[in-house]
């Protein structure tokens, strides 16, 4: 009988230690990589917060210069709506329509992109103050003091808790 007398390869006890080792390495990435990346998702949702908020910024520049019209911004309703006290509220998907705010329609409605921002005026000064309410699948911004979003204003999105995302019948400044 002839026998192999130089054996070369690994045993099965050496596979399984490499095996374990990388389970343990990707096990250790996976949990230092998670918080960066929920990190990512809530400043990128932030940053377009932000971008709503300048796009009605833009509309409210572009209704005061005649340049939209009411005939652009259609009836008053949950899409646009302007109050009695000279505040304004414009939807999301009103700003996409628009062509102010580049988001595409698909990601818009329910379950996916939805909000306003409501644009409120300080009569002595006429300077405007820029409130948004919006969601994604996952996260949620509510700034009712108006301003800049911060990425620590951003929480996690509950269906059943966090409602009301389409233009109020009234302003929440009267």
């Amino acid at each position: 009988m002839n026998t192999i007398k130089n054996k070369k390869g690994f045993t099965l006890i050496e596979l399984l230690a490499v095996i374990v080792v990388l389970a343990i390495v990707m096990v250790l990435a996976t949990t230092t990589v998670l918080p960066y990346m929920e990190n990512a998702r809530t400043k990128t949702f932030a940053v377009e917060a932000n971008e709503a908020i300048n796009a009605a910024s833009e509309a409210m520049t572009l209704k005061l210069l005649g340049s939209i019209t009411s005939d652009d911004l259609g009836a008053e309703g949950n899409d646009y709506r302007p109050y009695p006290n000279g505040n304004y509220c414009f939807s999301l998907a009103k700003l996409v329509d628009l062509g102010i705010w580049q988001k595409d329609k698909q990601d818009l409605g329910e379950g996916k992109y939805e909000g306003y921002v409501e644009v409120i005026t300080s009569n002595p000064s006429k300077a405007y103050v820029y409130k948004i309410k919006m969601h994604n699948e996952t996260l949620y911004v509510d700034n009712g003091a108006g301003g800049e979003v911060k990425d620590t204003m951003v929480k996690d999105y509950n269906k059943e808790s966090h409602t009301g995302f389409t233009c109020p019948a009234s302003s929440s400044v009267d």
